[in-house]
């Protein structure tokens, strides 16, 4: 059967469009043009609505193979694909709960070549769209059913994160588009010739398709830049492009702007397009494409802390929580020594329980202040470390300066919070002066009345609307509207399991079978996998009670540790992570922010070792505070100051040497 997409099927007519949040739904007035931000909302809530979801996961092995399922996708129905890791696919599974978990052992073939990539990719969008990749292009395919495309998905044939592209062309309805060059890595930034072969090509892609993209309100409307690229770029822009030519402090030379806020420019500086960036191993690619197409973004969390400065009013959060409510949002604003560190540092435990984060903080891309800006002394701040581990994915609205400098780097905030799952990241890459963001209210305001994310929380005009600092990571067209004015998505029930899978709930039955006559852990290590793939932490739990005290635990160990973390079972987390014989960064944030509040009631000497090994290089002053006064009390001062010696030796920051220093003063 044919489905058309017309404009009067696109969004149910409970729209809201509600003053300042506050108000009650009311609707849209009939005689006045709907405004382009909320008709594109419409358009991209029209395609989820109109495409029955599946209720299943299929985990794949590969790339090839995550290319050729989405290539089954139909009009008929869809479902989420990931690439099976340890960290992202669970991630997303426990979030999204699916009935079936389905494992897919048939591989697809290789593709060995560009040329084989981009037919591959290609054929599995217009297949998607219910086409005939032998006689129909991906376009021909979704006009064929009455879809004009929304935007552009572009990738590089050999970069990883071509896989969110595919992922996103098919789900969204965009054009996938190959895109090669050098255009540097996440932390680089580019020279003003090099943006500039970045920015031809980009247009280059929007002309080449002949559809309508000059302006806002016309028909492509977004990039998905799925590829490697610099998030920085030193521009050589007019004084009109320039907020510092109105009003602000000059740009010194070599102060770089946002790439993906100046992509999409016509030479005025005007934007045609809204770009968002997905970069990284393909199986975080595919994780940050699924979770913004497939999870409902239904309960918000707002930490202001800002409260006690008067200026910075306007970009707190004051009042907004009935709003949300009003809007369908699970909402909680927390303010006050609500939104200091020890109380942050407190809801750490078992990693944040919300699908969007909006956060006010001050710092620098390694550390960050809850309190008002300039007032909250070095040992107060918190570090990379500080960031959770996610227990589910997170969508992330941070005003702060510097958050995106370097993510790729692990020992920054926004390497941190992209590594811990976050999947959609508004934050800025160099300082960007507070007025850069849009206001936290306009953004919620836009936000619940179905502007996508990244568009509500981009300046539209106005000095900021020229290419300047907020950088916006992923899905450029990924909804985070209020709950009572666009349905969730709707399941239907999963095909069956078909020659080539495995469904992973009923694997992990089989192996619990075996695990009970285990005598050397290889079972039990296979099903305590099998349990985290699928999301069944409270179970996986109970099984490593039963492993524990096993002389094979070790095997076991390992894979316990996620589950445990996030079950919040601190002695049982302690003992594994114990038995692992090489914790990770991961791990050893998941111990400290477990364990960092409650290292008073550790005596056992051993265990407190355990938090010596895994003091963390960046920001050490913030483990050492915690760990100086109960280890010097189960061992000895001696002991203490070797260790904030070495520390001290090791830091190239000088706040850290000071504040390690001082806290070795008083040893």
């Amino acid at each position: 059967m044919k489905r058309t997409f017309t404009a009067s099927m696109l969004l149910p007519a409970t729209i809201l469009v509600a003053s300042a949040l506050a108000q009650a739904p009311s609707q849209p007035d009939a005689q006045q043009p709907t405004p382009w931000p909320i008709m594109l909302g419409m358009r991209v809530a029209g395609v989820q609505e109109k495409i029955p979801l599946q209720d299943r996961v299929v985990l794949v092995p590969d790339e090839a193979t995550f290319i050729d399922e989405i290539s089954k996708w139909t009009l008929q129905g869809r479902w989420p694909v990931l690439i099976e890791d340890d960290i992202f696919a669970p991630m997303f599974i426990r979030a999204f709960a699916p009935r079936h978990v389905i494992r897919r052992t048939e591989r697809a073939p290789a593709l060995n070549d560009d040329a084989a990539v981009n037919s591959a990719i290609a054929a599995a969008v217009t297949r998607a769209w219910g086409g005939d990749p032998a006689t129909q292009s991906p376009r021909q395919a979704m006009e064929a059913h009455g879809l004009p495309p929304l935007g552009l998905a572009a990738y590089a044939a050999r970069d990883p994160a071509r896989v969110a592209a595919v992922a996103l062309a098919a789900g969204r309805g965009m054009l996938p588009v190959p895109l090669e060059g050098n255009y540097g890595a996440p932390n680089d930034s580019l020279d003003s010739a090099t943006f500039d072969k970045l920015q031809a090509a980009v247009n280059q892609a929007f002309a080449a398709t002949q559809l309508p993209y000059a302006g806002l309100g016309d028909t492509l409307e977004a990039l998905a830049m799925c590829r490697s690229t610099a998030q920085m770029a030193t521009l050589n822009l007019p004084p009109s492009q320039q907020p510092s030519g109105q009003g602000m402090p000059p740009i010194k030379p070599g102060e770089p702007v946002a790439v993906t806020d100046a992509l999409c420019r016509q030479p005025d500086g005007k934007r045609y397009a809204f770009c968002g960036a997905i970069f990284g191993p393909a199986a975080r690619s595919a994780y940050m494409a699924m979770s913004s197409l497939f999870l409902n973004r239904e309960s918000l969390w707002a930490i202001d802390s800002y409260t006690d400065a008067q200026q910075l009013a306007p970009y707190g959060f004051n009042g907004v929580g009935p709003g949300l409510a009003n809007a369908g949002f699970k909402a909680e604003v927390f303010t006050g020594n609500d939104a200091k560190l020890p109380s942050w540092r407190d809801r750490l435990l078992g990693g944040f329980n919300c699908d969007v984060l909006f956060l006010n903080t001050s710092g620098n891309a390694d550390f960050f202040d809850l309190g008002t800006p300039g007032n909250t002394p070095a040992a107060s701040r918190g570090g990379p470390g500080d960031i959770p581990v996610l227990s589910k994915p997170l969508a992330l609205h941070m005003i702060h300066s510097f958050s995106l400098q370097q993510p790729d780097s692990v020992e920054t905030l926004g390497g941190r919070w992209l590594q811990s799952g976050v999947y959609a990241y508004i934050g800025s890459v160099h300082e960007p002066y507070l007025p850069a963001f849009v206001p936290p209210l306009q953004v919620l305001e836009r936000m619940v009345n179905a502007v996508p994310f990244v568009v509500a929380a981009r300046q539209w005009d106005g000095p900021f609307g020229m290419p300047w600092r907020i950088n916006t990571i992923g899905d450029p067209l990924m909804l985070c509207a209020a709950p009572k004015g666009v349905p969730p998505l709707v399941r239907v029930p999963a095909t069956p399991v078909v020659p080539g899978q495995v469904d992973v709930l009923a694997n992990c039955r089989t192996l619990l079978l075996k695990a009970k006559g285990d005598t050397e852990g290889s079972a039990s290590a296979a099903a305590m996998r099998e349990l985290v793939q699928s999301g069944q932490d409270r179970v996986a739990a109970q099984l490593w009670k039963l492993c524990a005290d096993k002389t094979w635990s070790v095997r076991v160990a390992p894979y316990a540790i996620e589950p445990l973390y996030r079950q919040r079972d601190m002695d049982g987390f302690v003992k594994a992570y114990g038995l692992t014989p090489d914790p990770s960064l991961r791990n050893k944030d998941m111990l400290w922010q477990l364990w960092g509040q409650h290292l008073d009631d550790v005596k056992d000497p051993e265990a407190l070792l355990l938090f010596e090994r895994a003091v963390r290089k960046t920001w050490p002053n913030m483990d050492w505070q915690r760990l100086a006064a109960p280890l010097r009390s189960a061992t000895n001062a001696g002991r203490v100051q070797a260790g904030i010696l070495k520390a001290i030796e090791a830091t190239q920051n000088p706040q850290q040497k000071a504040a390690l220093q001082d806290l070795l003063k008083g040893m």
